[in-house]
């Protein structure tokens, strides 16, 4: 029987896919990677495509992260995966980053196995692990917690005090604002291991930057 396997491709440096991950790219008939805009290009797909066999089939569809097209389409992307699994063919679900962690592989997980057709995943390097390693700082250590967030959780914040906040983009100041009064010392960092990777402490270029793919790794005493 054919296989769906969810891929993590690693946070977007190329020689961060793991060796399982290169495999079953390799081994598999056809490649879906997602991209966030209409025609946009996806960035699973560029970090992972020189490993991507010359007679595979490549799709990079469009998964909207809101709005009324979101559900049509998932159904579209769901339709043209099952189709190509009844045929036989392996899929490869590209995700940047690790499969399980806020990516689109999520959503049609259970759609896909009610349907009878098996699904492998295949973990992933995650950004906030790429980007501690980048800036030599610690996740958490001990007996402590680590708080893995979007921005638009930050209100939530009791006494943590290993947070990492993802989804920053169009929430900077909030998040800071937050982080600050709080009493966290943070790290910003944007387009880890790609084209553009930003380092950034000063709250004032943070704000100006406003990168899409963007992240803080934050702590206090």
């Amino acid at each position: 029987m054919a296989v769906l396997y969810g891929v993590g491709v690693g946070p977007g440096d190329k020689e961060l896919i793991t060796v399982k991950g290169v495999k079953i790219i390799q081994k598999c008939d056809v490649i879906v990677a997602p991209t966030a805009t209409e025609g946009g290009e996806s960035i699973a797909f560029e970090t992972s495509k020189e490993y991507v066999r010359e007679d595979a089939e490549v799709a990079i569809m469009h998964f909207p992260m809101g709005g009324k097209d979101r559900l049509k389409k998932s159904k579209e992307a769901y339709e043209f995966i099952e189709k190509r699994l009844a045929e036989g063919k392996n899929v490869a679900f590209l995700t940047i980053g690790d499969p399980y962690v806020y990516s689109t592989y999520i959503h049609m997980l259970s759609h896909v196995k009610e349907h009878g057709f098996e699904v492998n995943t295949i973990p992933g390097i995650t950004s906030f692990c790429a980007a501690a390693s980048l800036v030599d700082r610690t996740l958490v250590i001990g007996d402590e917690k680590l708080v893995v967030m979007p921005a638009t959780k930050v209100n939530e914040i009791t006494d943590e005090k290993f947070i990492v906040v993802m989804k920053m983009y169009k929430r900077e100041e909030e998040v800071l604002d937050v982080l600050e009064e709080k009493g966290f010392s943070y790290t910003y960092v944007s387009r880890v291991g790609r084209e553009g990777e930003t380092v950034l402490t000063d709250r004032e270029e943070i704000l100006k930057l406003r990168d899409y793919m963007s992240l803080i790794i934050a702590s206090r005493d």
